[in-house]
């Protein structure tokens, strides 16, 4: 498979990092934490640390499909022609469980372990949810425990407290290697997510996350792969604080050095809009339903593309306080 690839200076690794911390850093005063347990989730990830002895408990579910059209030279006509498609699809259901331990309510800790079902099937108008099944007409499903992992979640600045960073890591536990790749599960993780939440007015708020996760090389594959993503979403209150619509963006490029040494390359790219609706009817609860729609889905590769017209995504996600 043939990359095509954006060198990045020397000095951009630097200014993405710090573009990603200014725009998780807007300077609005009001915060709306003024309750304790007032804390809301957008992307999965609540943005509140836990007060001492508070337990968090977080179920992320996460849907991904679409085509793959696999090009091949056709030197008689000397054009680039689709020689087949197929569908790939990929489910992920992961738990979280976090706990506080600070009693200044600065920081928490959690684990969390995730199950994923991966499919490429030769059947490109096959349903997504096929993933699901031990189908094996028109390919095979690979399904298993996928990650295991631990969360840092901290309050960096005690008058800010809508910005919290988070520390990951995660560690491949699966056993069989080829369902090691099938998943994507074959390298250590680790990864720091900056988030800012925070109201315009009292039925209107923004909420901006910035993400920066490094697949480490390993034995199995001994390329490091950095993975930076920057979104920000607009909240309405539609229904009494308790129903919530929240439109928002998110770009996310995959970065690689291509030799030891060598500059960061962008390898591809998507630029993904979405909508989103939570529903809160008390503080300790919440349910969330996010859809995925693709501006820019780009492969890097001059044999493979990702079909944008086919691409589907949703998260559908509950959490609990005790």
């Amino acid at each position: 498979m043939t990359m095509k690839t954006t060198n990045i200076p020397p000095y951009g690794t630097s200014l993405l990092l710090v573009f990603l911390f200014l725009v998780s850093f807007p300077a609005f005063s009001q915060s709306p934490f003024s309750k304790e347990g007032e804390a809301r989730f957008y992307t999965g990830i609540s943005p509140v640390i836990l007060p001492k002895e508070g337990i968090e408990i977080n179920v992320l579910n996460n849907m991904t499909s679409f085509w793959l059209a696999v090009n091949e030279y056709n030197p008689t006509s000397n054009n680039v022609r689709v020689a087949n498609r197929y569908r790939f699809s990929r489910m992920q259901h992961l738990i979280r469980v976090t706990y506080g331990f600070s009693d200044s309510g600065r920081w928490d800790l959690g684990v969390e372990g995730q199950y994923t079902h991966s499919r490429i099937d030769d059947r490109a108008r096959s349903s997504p949810f096929t993933v699901l099944t031990n189908e094996t007409t028109g390919g095979n499903s690979f399904r298993g425990m996928s990650l295991l992992g631990v969360r840092l979640r901290v309050m960096p600045f005690e008058s800010v407290p809508g910005l919290t960073t988070q520390l990951t890591a995660h560690f491949p536990i699966n056993k069989n290697e080829t369902t090691r790749v099938q998943l994507g599960a074959q390298r250590t993780q680790v990864g720091l997510t900056a988030t800012y939440y925070n109201n315009f007015n009292s039925k209107t708020f923004y909420f901006l996350q910035g993400d920066w996760r490094t697949r480490l090389s390993n034995s199995e594959l001994d390329v490091t792969a950095h993975l930076p993503s920057l979104s920000g979403f607009m909240v309405f209150d539609a229904w009494e604080q308790q129903f919530y619509i929240f439109p928002g963006l998110t770009y996310a490029p995959t970065l690689q050095q291509l030799r030891s040494g060598g500059a960061l390359r962008k390898v591809n790219q998507q630029l993904l809009g979405s909508i989103g609706a939570l529903y809160q009817p008390v503080d300790p609860f919440g349910v969330m339903l996010n859809f995925q729609v693709p501006f820019i889905l780009e492969s890097g590769s001059t044999t493979t593309e990702w079909v944008r017209e086919s691409y589907s995504a949703f998260t559908l996600g509950i959490r609990v306080l005790l």
